[in-house]
């Protein structure tokens, strides 16, 4: 059975592993190579993203495919790119990320906010932060902004 299916919904709530579930993005640094590159993605018009968290050995994201019509496409694209600044900011090789990842067709609204809600309660939910709005790799912090359902 494929790790993912896509759904007719062209929104999705995704979530991909680090390999072996490594603590990577407990390093700032590589973290902030995970959410620079969705926010490349955004920018350049291949999604829209409604919320995401980035916990120490996971990515969570709600987004809509715009430009791009793949949701495999998209995904070998962030994880290839982050996969090789992870790399190289390590001075080493190697897979960085599961392979495959987990993908939910988002159906309505409702279904939407659940996903959202759920995503930014993550790091509450995991002892990482008392609110939220508090944890610096999620789309609640203020820093950051994302886009409408």
């Amino acid at each position: 059975m494929p790790a993912h299916l896509e759904a007719e919904s062209d929104c999705y709530f995704v979530t991909s592993n680090t390999e072996s579930r490594v603590r990577l993005f407990v390093d700032p640094q590589l973290a902030e190579i995970v959410i620079q590159a969705l926010y490349h993605l955004r920018s350049d018009g291949r999604i829209r993203l409604h919320a995401f968290v980035l916990m120490p050995d996971h990515l969570h994201f709600v987004a809509s495919l715009r430009e791009e019509k793949s949701l495999s496409r998209l995904m070998h694209s962030l994880k290839s790119y982050t996969a090789k600044g992870i790399n190289n900011r390590l001075y080493k090789k190697g897979k960085v990320w599961q392979r495959g990842f987990y993908s939910h067709g988002i159906r309505n609204e409702r279904d939407a906010l659940e996903k959202i809600n759920y995503i930014l309660e993550n790091p509450v939910r995991a002892g990482l932060s008392d609110a939220s709005k508090d944890y610096r790799f999620s789309s609640a912090y203020e820093t950051f902004e994302v886009d409408p359902c």
